[in-house]
């Protein structure tokens, strides 16, 4: 069975070479814009343009004079939405909510013309949040040792926001642990996917928390275990897959703002105030933790370490799973 082997050392050396541009362009001034774009790597009414879209309302209050717009380009992962900011200028016109699962695993599957670290200015990691696997709230399946036993006599369908995901990941290594068969569907975001298990077109979904959160609170679905080595406070009462045996998901994933290469760092850093100022707020900070996000609020350079972390984590597991099995 191949494998896949990634360089780690280059990753960090392309990290550092990112982290030194906002040294290099930290005596360069200018405030924000009068439009900002805030590109969204999936299709509208998931977790991603969700926070998005809360980050734009916030913001804009605090920085007058500027509009902020959500722009959602969907597709491959991610791969679209990656190319067409990192080939805007750096002025602070463009502005692309990354994610752990299009910004860091994306590129170590797909190999392609625009580098996660080099090609990008990090700006500020916003908000993390959780994945969770879940059924219809009519599902016999009532725990995850039932969805388990069940996806071991047959295979269990489960969809994601897209192949080559963090979600998508999460499917394989379940299965890979557990010995589940485990059907990859997906999507081009998570409404998507939840529209389809709501219709009962897919047996489950591993989505984020904040894209479940809604209907888990309607109680449409049932959401069997929840990523992480701790469970999250938006569901305190979902136990986490290590709780439950399988100590391998204990990993969660997050948003962040990033820039294009060479985004003068005071525009960086801006951005990275609001963000922080907003976590101070209490309202808006115990409002995203209901709609499933720890809010964060980070400088840029924190941004830019966590993006190292999570993809030598990703490349850990990707390199053990067998060629092509992220690629469907």
């Amino acid at each position: 069975m191949q494998r896949r082997s990634f360089s780690l050392s280059a990753l960090a050396t392309a990290t550092a070479g990112a982290l030194g541009h906002l040294g290099a362009a930290r005596a360069q001034g200018g405030g924000l814009p009068p439009l900002v774009s805030l590109v969204v790597p999936f299709a509208p009414g998931g977790g991603a343009d969700q926070l998005a879209r809360e980050f734009a309302n916030a913001a804009a209050p605090m920085v007058p004079g500027t509009t902020f717009v959500v722009d959602n380009k969907p597709g491959a992962n991610g791969v679209i939405a990656n190319r067409y900011v990192a080939r805007q200028k750096p002025d602070g016109a463009t502005f692309l909510l990354g994610t752990s699962s299009t910004h860091a695993l994306g590129p170590l599957i797909h190999r392609g013309d625009v580098d996660p670290a080099a090609d990008f200015s990090a700006a500020t990691l916003l908000a993390e949040t959780a994945t969770a696997w879940a059924v219809l709230s009519t599902s016999p399946w009532k725990t995850l040792d039932d969805a388990i036993a069940a996806a071991r006599r047959k295979p269990v369908a489960y969809g994601t926001f897209g192949v080559g995901s963090s979600a998508h990941l999460y499917g394989l290594v379940l299965a890979g642990a557990t010995g589940a068969k485990l059907e990859h569907v997906p999507y081009k975001g998570s409404a998507q996917a939840i529209t389809d298990l709501l219709a009962g077109q897919v047996d489950s979904v591993f989505l984020t928390t904040s894209a479940l959160d809604a209907m888990k609170k309607q109680g449409k679905i049932r959401l069997l275990a929840v990523s992480g080595e701790k469970r999250t406070q938006t569901l305190p009462d979902v136990p986490t897959f290590k709780e439950q045996g399988v100590p391998q998901l204990e990993f969660n994933g997050w948003f962040g703002l990033f820039g294009p290469k060479d985004t003068p760092a005071p525009l960086l850093e801006r951005l990275a105030a609001m963000a922080k100022v907003l976590g101070e707020d209490q309202n808006f900070r115990m409002r995203l933790v209901a709609q499933g996000y720890d809010w964060v609020g980070s400088t840029p350079g924190a941004l830019a370490r966590e993006l190292v972390r999570t993809m030598e984590i990703y490349a850990r597991i990707v390199a053990n799973t067998p060629t092509g099995e992220l690629s469907r």
